[in-house]
């Protein structure tokens, strides 16, 4: 019998233990038209005054381990953290604006053709060690920063003579993701000598300046053509629902919520 409520009292630490490390998926985005960053859901929310005057996000990253938001800011170029909910500025980190040559991955070199002239800035984080992705500004590779801003590699895409349209991180399968600017625009995976394996065509068009991915649930998260409506695609890239928003988006991650925070 103590055998018996022994397996039952290690059960339910099993699963309170599973509880403990994700919780509801949430969808985060910005706009022109709002300084806080927007949440929408499951239960719809905002992180107010996030976004400092004069100052506009082209790059968004969720890590549900800290439950910290990280934004790309510009005029100012640097990377913004935030606690969530409170909206506390934690630090802020300077985005390098070279790299050694050794440390390059990739053989793309030169600035990337006009596309449709949208140019994406976008940022992604890998929540296993927190590493951050951030497209370099001529718009064909992506730097690698750990936690606190420091440069660990960059990354030059190899394939079209195109920017990238945004990036996001499958924390499920451990994959960078990218998204084209091609009509129709396509989402691959970095492969490690930083060529791209597209594997979804999405079937709607859509403003590639942003990516957010909920590896959880496969649902992939773009600005429609119109840049004020995101538009919610299942794995295969058809689309499911649109949400309309209070101005031009300009970023999009999306994940879990974590019940326990890491510090």
């Amino acid at each position: 019998m103590s055998c018996l409520r022994t397996s039952f009292l290690l059960m339910g630490v099993a699963l309170l233990t599973g509880c403990a490390t994700g919780g509801p998926n949430h969808v985060y985005l910005t706009t022109t038209a709002s300084p806080a960053v927007l949440d929408l859901g499951p239960t719809p929310g905002q992180v107010n005054r996030a976004i400092p005057p004069g100052e506009r996000v082209l790059g968004l990253a969720y890590d549900f381990n800290t439950d910290h938001l990280f934004l790309r800011l510009a005029p100012a170029q640097v990377i913004l953290v935030i606690e969530r909910p409170s909206g506390k500025i934690l630090r802020e980190m300077p985005l390098p604006d070279n790299s050694p040559t050794d440390e390059v991955v990739g053989t793309n070199t030169g600035p990337a053709a006009a596309g449709n002239g949208v140019h994406s800035a976008d940022l992604a984080i890998r929540s296993g060690d927190r590493h951050l992705f951030a497209v370099h500004p001529e718009g064909r590779s992506i730097v690698e920063l750990t936690l606190f801003g420091e440069f660990v590699r960059r990354i030059e895409v190899r394939g079209p003579a195109e920017p990238i349209g945004g990036l996001a991180y499958d924390q499920k399968n451990g994959r960078l993701l990218v998204l084209s600017v091609s009509s129709p625009a396509q989402i691959g995976y970095v492969m490690p000598d930083a060529s791209v394996t597209y594997y979804v065509t999405l079937s709607a068009p859509v403003r590639p300046v942003s990516l957010g991915y909920d590896s959880a649930a496969g649902r992939f998260f773009v600005p429609l053509a119109d840049g004020r409506t995101l538009g919610e695609f299942d794995s295969a890239g058809n689309l499911l629902a649109s949400h309309p928003a209070d101005g031009a988006i300009t970023a999009i991650d999306a994940g879990p919520r974590a019940f326990v925070r890491v510090f």
